[in-house]
């Protein structure tokens, strides 16, 4: 935690990031909010205890649960890419508890049609032949027991993103130092992490559920963000009737880290203008939510 203000916590992406992305960038929102990082069970620093098993329902009771130990009546949550997914199904379920819901990137978890993703437009022939070269390299290495399973996955990481795979996420080019890290602390969590929460995400629907939602939301998309194609951000859009959403036309699918001065300038004006949320609208809601579970 840092900061003083109205609370915020950030929700990482995958699934199966870390909070350790975030830093150093959401230190410059500690003189207007509480940032809040953690990570979610099965990833980084967290327990890799799945319980009865990992599903995106218990994520949100995590959540909860960690609101309630930190004796937080309301706060505001910011979910990146799968994270924003992880954000709205909080908002369902726990909405009395949601002061904002700020989505960056975010999936969207609705059956439409979306043009194909673009994030392999700028990756050349000879990039992707280089990348296939040291995966099968450093995999022959980990089946040998000369690296263990945390350790291949960094080495691809690294090895990829060294040999052009930053593009499909990064506006700018990172630095080898910032690709060491990216490999070493931001992608790690239990075996299978990813494939079994990826699959409960494919179950999650959200279409229409953000109707008459009184809850403040603002979108935060990027113009070079090509996880998704352009037609992306309008469609999130169309589903939060009432949100604002804001393009960065010079970011890819972190526009904190790629423009920060804009974003947390947006992200202040916010925080500091959140409006009161009657308990009557947020039954009338919970009404809405209900009438869909019953059609």
């Amino acid at each position: 935690e840092e900061g003083k203000g109205v609370p915020v916590v950030l929700l990482h992406g995958g699934p199966g990031a870390t909070h350790h992305y975030f830093h150093p960038h959401f230190a410059q929102a500690k003189d207007f909010a509480q940032i809040i990082y953690y990570d979610q069970r099965g990833c980084g620093l967290s327990g890799y205890k799945k319980g009865s098993g990992y599903t995106i329902a218990q994520a949100v009771d995590d959540l909860e649960n960690l609101r309630h130990a930190l004796k937080i009546e309301k706060w505001v949550l910011l979910g990146h890419s799968y994270g924003g997914i992880l954000g709205q199904c909080y908002a369902l379920k726990y909405p009395e508890r949601v002061a904002g819901l700020i989505l960056v990137c975010s999936g969207l978890a609705m059956p439409i049609e979306l043009n194909p993703t673009r994030q392999y437009d700028y990756i050349s022939e000879a990039e992707r032949e280089a990348m296939e070269k040291h995966r099968l390299a450093i995999h022959r290495l980990g089946q040998e027991k000369i690296f263990s399973r945390e350790r291949v996955t960094e080495l691809i990481l690294f090895n990829n993103f060294i040999n052009g795979d930053w593009k499909r996420q990064y506006y700018y080019r990172p630095s080898k130092e910032r690709i060491a890290q990216i490999a070493l602390y931001e992608w790690k969590h239990d075996a299978d992490f990813n494939e079994i929460m990826s699959q409960d995400e494919e179950r999650i629907i959200l279409k229409g559920a953000f109707e008459s939602c009184p809850i403040p939301r603002l979108i935060i998309e990027a113009k070079w963000d090509l996880t998704w194609n352009t037609d992306k951000p309008e469609k999130l859009h169309r589903n939060h009737l009432g949100s604002k959403l804001m393009i960065f036309e010079h970011s890819g699918h972190s526009p904190f880290e790629d423009e920060p001065e804009k974003f947390f300038n947006v992200m202040r004006e916010f925080v500091r203008t959140l409006p009161k949320i009657s308990d009557s609208d947020i039954n009338s809601w919970k009404e809405y939510l209900l009438s869909l579970i019953h059609i």
